[in-house]
């Protein structure tokens, strides 16, 4: 399973230490053995249990308890302003589990896994990247959660998942590129761009996401993209993509942004980009302090 902009930069590339990694990575994702590097084992069985729509919130909780940094990420996002309501505080995992969803526990497992994964010694040559992507990835979640809210067509929830997984691809090819200098550095922007949203959707099917959120990491760089119907995950992760982009270039673009297809069927104006720019930034940090 490679996606167009994988095959076809494949396809240019030259016959050097950078094709070899990339071929390397085609044939793992056609055979759909891809694993994040240092991925803890304890944030894999949560993502794997939550694929069994048959799950309880016992089972779950025991899945989570068994691994005491998990469990304590849990609690701590449970009583996040984010999530939290009410005077009183959540201190059974059980609660917690039951309280925040799915989709929310997804998250806090994903936030432990990343702290996980930036201190595992194996990749500290790479732990400026490591911190950049999770920034990112930070940054798109607060603004797919102020989109949905503002729009109401998506679960805040799914739209957080969504966005704090859309550059996970982007981890795996830092983790598993070479490590010689030489071809660490033939590694471009545009190299992790061509890859990065079909890796990231290898990774969300290998977690048993639900096919929406495997789509919408896929597609998010498809800013052309028009379809029937209602707007959907995807939609909303295009333009949270393009608005997270404008805000780190310092080059806001409302009416740019407001002319998009998947803005359009969203409902959004430039006005509304405003307001979401200034939620979001509120998001950011309410996010940062959910996920540790």
């Amino acid at each position: 399973m490679v996606g167009v902009r994988s095959r076809a930069f494949l396809q240019e590339a030259p016959q050097d230490p950078t094709f070899k990694f990339l071929s390397a990575l085609a044939k793992e994702l056609s055979s759909g053995r891809v694993e994040l590097p240092s991925f803890p084992e304890a944030a894999a069985r949560v993502q794997q249990v939550l694929s069994d729509p048959a799950v309880d919130g016992e089972r779950i909780a025991r899945v989570i308890g068994a691994d005491a940094g998990l469990a304590g990420r849990l609690i701590t996002m449970a009583n996040s302003a984010l999530l939290h309501r009410g005077d009183t505080a959540v201190t059974d995992l059980k609660i917690a589990v039951t309280r925040i969803g799915h989709d929310n526990i997804r998250a806090a497992a994903l936030a432990y896994a990343n702290s996980q994964v930036q201190r595992a010694p194996e990749l500290a040559h790479i732990r400026p990247q490591l911190e950049a992507c999770w920034r990112e990835g930070i940054r798109v979640a607060s603004l797919a959660h102020s989109l949905a809210k503002q729009t109401g067509s998506i679960r805040t929830d799914e739209a957080m998942l969504a966005g704090l997984l859309h550059n996970v691809g982007k981890l795996y090819i830092h983790a598993r590129a070479p490590k010689d200098p030489q071809s660490a550095a033939s590694l471009d922007a545009n190299v992790v761009n061509a890859w990065y949203p079909s890796i990231g959707k290898a990774l969300a099917q290998n977690w048993k996401l639900p096919e929406e959120t495997c789509a919408a990491i896929e597609g998010q760089l498809e800013s052309d993209r028009t379809h029937e119907g209602p707007a959907d995950l995807l939609d909303l992760l295009i333009v949270a993509v393009q608005v997270a982009a404008k805000m780190a270039a310092r080059a806001p673009d409302d009416e740019g942004l407001a002319k998009l297809p998947a803005a359009v069927a969203l409902g959004l104006s430039a006005p509304a980009f405003k307001r979401i720019a200034l939620d979001a930034h509120a998001e950011l940090q309410k996010l940062q302090t959910a996920l540790g």
